[in-house]
């Protein structure tokens, strides 16, 4: 499927008098990436399946347009508030430049005292003589830099669309940390908090009024590995009346709310007690 079926931003498109939705973007997912100083990187990933099938076999272009000194906030140097918009004025004149250009953005990386953009292209070297062109009207000096999508998957994509899209990471690529977030009530997520560090997780943060757990660990993340990972703490958080947010899958929350019945894909392997090895039942 050529790329030109896809829109390039695939942001929602609404009418500004009517603020009537014209188009639905794509959905999205912010994620958390470690680096290995323990330091952390922010992702800001755009899901659409079909993008990221036609995605594979082409070159991914990470797009590295250096902000101002003082667009950076001195205690952690993140992007100012107007180093910020300037940013994303220049992903937004990007993109209205690459209007008939088979390209299409993928994802955004913010962190290390910067703000960078993911495109998967057709044309490489069309796409670079576009985008240099614009980071020069915009007074931005630009680096650009090429990858494959097997390369960036472990970064910038939600993990289960790993497994989903067949990518072949590196050996030394296939075991890292991923953060996982429940909902629940703040007892029940004590409880939870105990039972995966049973299990080898670390605790993160505990927010009691907002009902949020945050824990983390390496853990596999090729399609097999990871999806045995949440047949683990998908059921377990269930079972103490909470629910997982979600944030490394492809559809999202919503289907691990407890009011809804728990998609078969992650629910825990059946296992066979003494009773049923004689009667042949399963526990439930």
């Amino acid at each position: 499927m050529p790329l030109t079926r896809f829109d390039i931003s695939g942001a929602q498109v609404s009418d500004e008098e009517t603020e009537k939705v014209l188009r639905e973007g794509d959905p999205s997912r912010s994620l958390i990436r470690y680096r290995p100083d323990g330091g952390e990187l922010y992702i800001h990933s755009r899901i659409n399946m079909a993008l990221l099938r036609t995605a594979v076999p082409l070159p991914i272009l990470l797009v590295k347009p250096v902000s101002r000194e003082a667009e950076l906030m001195p205690q952690d140097r993140l992007l100012t508030p107007d180093g910020s918009v300037r940013n994303y004025i220049f992903l937004e004149k990007l993109c209205e430049a690459l209007a008939g250009c088979p390209a299409c953005y993928l994802a955004e990386q913010h962190g290390d005292g910067r703000r960078d953009f993911y495109f998967v292209a057709e044309d490489a070297v069309g796409f670079e003589r576009i985008a240099r062109a614009t980071a020069q009207a915009q007074g931005f000096p630009l680096t650009i830099e090429q990858y494959s999508l097997a390369q960036l998957a472990p970064l910038i994509l939600v993990t289960e669309a790993i497994g989903e899209l067949g990518l072949e990471l590196a050996d030394d690529a296939r075991i890292q940390t991923r953060r996982f977030e429940f909902w629940g009530a703040a007892p029940s997520l004590e409880k939870l908090r105990a039972r995966m560090e049973e299990r080898g997780y670390r605790f993160l943060h505990l927010q009691p009024v907002l009902g949020e757990l945050y824990m983390a660990k390496p853990v596999a993340i090729d399609g097999q590995g990871f999806l045995a990972v949440l047949k683990d703490i998908v059921p377990l958080a269930r079972s103490l009346r909470c629910s997982y947010r979600g944030i490394e899958t492809i559809d999202g929350g919503e289907q691990f709310l407890l009011t809804r019945e728990l998609p078969p894909r992650y629910a825990a392997p059946a296992q066979s007690n003494f009773l049923g090895r004689v009667f042949g039942r399963k526990k439930p």
